[in-house]
C-alpha cells in the first residue's frame, strides 16, 4: 500500500508566509535636504495579499501609488509616487519641511514608518558688505552693487534716502537682475545713504552705501545772487564785450566762456541785457544795463587869452558834454592838478589845461592866462 499525502494545514501555510502588511527595514530617521534639491526615501513592504503603499505629508494630504499630489492640475507636480513605494520630491521648498509617514496597508494589517525632514537653507551673504563710499557728479548715473548668495535664491530691494523702498524698476532707478541698482540722472537730492537688503527664509543681510553727490550752482563773475543789476558802457563804433547771451528777446551768439561781443555799437544797442547760466543743480541770471558812451567835448574854446588882475580872483570856465558824465581835471602851469575844488590865491602866468574825461574817452582845451600888475602911486601933501 502506498502511504496517503495529506494536503498541508492551515497551521503550515502560516508558518511559511507573512500575510499581514509589513514595511521592510523599518527605521525612524532624520533627512537633511538642501533647499531647491531633489529626494527620494524608500519604504518597501511585504504581505500577502501585496500592501497597498501610501504617503502622509506634512500638510496632512494622503497619496498613494493611483494619485499624484499635483493639486488637480492646478500646480506643477511637485511628488512622485513609485510602484515599489519609493516616495520621490522635487526641488524641496521651505513648506516641505517635516514628518512624512509611509503606510503599507493590505486586508490583514496596517504598518508605517515616519521620516522626519528638514530642509537646509543658507542665509544671504552679499559680496563686500562692509559700507562703501561713491562719488558721482550730478546728471551722471551711479552705479551701486549688490550681489548676494544663499538658499533660497534672496530677494533683494533697496531703501533710498528718502526712506522709499525699491523693489523694482523705477523711471531713475534701474534694479539689476543681480540686485545691484542704478541711479541715472543723478541730482542732489539723490545725496544720503542707500541701504541693499538681501532676503530670504533663513535670514537677511545688508549693504550700506554712502552717496555723495559734487554739484556747484553756476556763478556768474563769482556772484550767486539773481538779477544782479549792472551798468556798463559802450564806446560808439568800437568793440564792446559783455557777460548777456540775451538782448531782449532776441538771443546772441557768445563766446565758449559766456562773453558777448557787439560790434559798432550804437544807440540802438542801448538797453538792458540779461546773462543766464544753468547747470544741473541751478539757474542764475544777471541784468546788464548797456549805454552807449559818448566822448566828452568841451563846449568853451577861448580865443584869446585870459586877463587876469594880480591880487583879485580870476575865473576858468570849462563846460563839458558826454556820456557818462565827464569829470573834469586842471593842470596847472606849475605842472600841478586840480580834480577837486579847491582855492588858490595865487595867480600863475602861463597856460592851464582843462580834461574833460570818462569811460568813453576824454578832450582837453589850453587857457592862456596873463596877469596884469598896477602900479601903486602915494600922494603926498604938506600942511601948513
Amino acid at each position: 500500500s502506498f502511504p496517503l499525502s495529506l494536503p498541508p494545514t492551515e497551521w503550515e501555510v502560516e508558518s511559511t508566509s507573512t500575510p499581514m502588511a509589513k514595511i521592510d527595514q523599518k527605521q525612524y530617521f532624520k533627512k537633511l535636504v538642501p533647499y531647491g534639491k531633489d529626494f527620494r526615501v524608500d519604504c518597501k513592504a511585504s504581505g500577502s495579499p501585496t500592501p497597498e503603499i501610501s504617503w502622509s505629508l506634512p500638510d496632512g494630504t494622503v497619496i498613494n501609488n493611483a494619485m499624484l499630489a499635483d493639486d488637480s492640475g492646478h500646480r506643477s507636480r511637485r511628488y512622485v509616487l513609485f510602484d515599489n513605494g519609493t516616495l520621490y520630491l522635487n526641488k524641496v521648498g521651505v513648506t516641505e519641511g517635516g514628518d512624512y509617514t509611509c503606510y503599507a496597508q493590505n486586508t490583514l494589517g496596517r504598518d508605517e514608518m515616519k521620516i522626519h525632514i528638514a530642509v537646509i537653507m543658507a542665509a544671504p551673504q552679499i559680496k563686500h558688505s562692509y559700507k562703501t563710499y561713491r562719488k558721482v557728479k550730478a546728471g551722471d548715473m551711479a552705479l551701486l552693487d549688490c550681489e548676494a548668495a544663499g538658499e533660497p535664491k534672496p530677494k533683494i530691494f533697496w531703501l533710498l534716502p528718502s526712506s522709499d523702498m525699491i523693489s523694482s524698476s523705477t523711471d531713475r532707478h534701474f534694479l539689476h537682475a543681480n540686485g545691484s541698482l542704478s541711479v541715472h540722472q543723478v541730482k542732489l537730492l539723490d545725496a544720503g545713504e542707500y541701504m541693499c537688503v538681501a532676503r530670504n527664509p533663513g535670514g537677511d543681510d545688508t549693504k550700506l552705501y554712502k552717496l555723495d553727490v559734487v554739484a556747484k550752482p553756476p556763478v556768474i563773475n563769482g556772484l550767486y545772487a539773481n538779477k544782479t543789476i549792472m551798468k556798463v558802457t559802450a564806446v560808439r563804433h568800437s568793440k564792446k564785450q559783455i557777460d548777456s547771451p540775451y538782448y531782449g528777446s532776441r538771443i546772441f551768439l557768445t563766446g565758449s566762456n559766456g562773453t558777448l561781443t557787439i560790434y559798432s555799437p550804437d544807440g540802438d544797442r542801448a538797453g538792458k541785457y540779461r546773462c543766464a547760466a544753468r547747470n544741473k543743480v541751478g539757474y542764475i541770471e544777471k541784468l546788464i544795463i548797456l549805454e552807449v558812451g559818448q566822448k566828452p567835448s568841451i563846449l568853451i574854446h577861448p580865443t584869446r587869452p585870459v586877463t587876469g588882475i594880480s591880487g583879485e580872483s580870476l575865473s576858468l570856465h570849462c563846460l563839458s558834454d558826454g556820456n557818462p558824465k565827464p569829470a573834469t581835471a586842471w593842470t596847472l602851469p606849475g605842472g600841478h592838478v586840480l580834480d577837486r575844488p579847491q582855492i588858490n590865491r595865487r595867480h600863475i602866468l602861463g597856460n592851464y589845461v582843462c580834461k574833460a574825461y570818462n569811460s568813453a574817452g576824454d578832450s582837453s582845451v589850453s587857457v592862456s592866462v596873463i596877469i596884469v600888475f598896477y602900479s601903486t602911486w602915494v600922494f603926498c601933501r604938506t600942511l601948513e
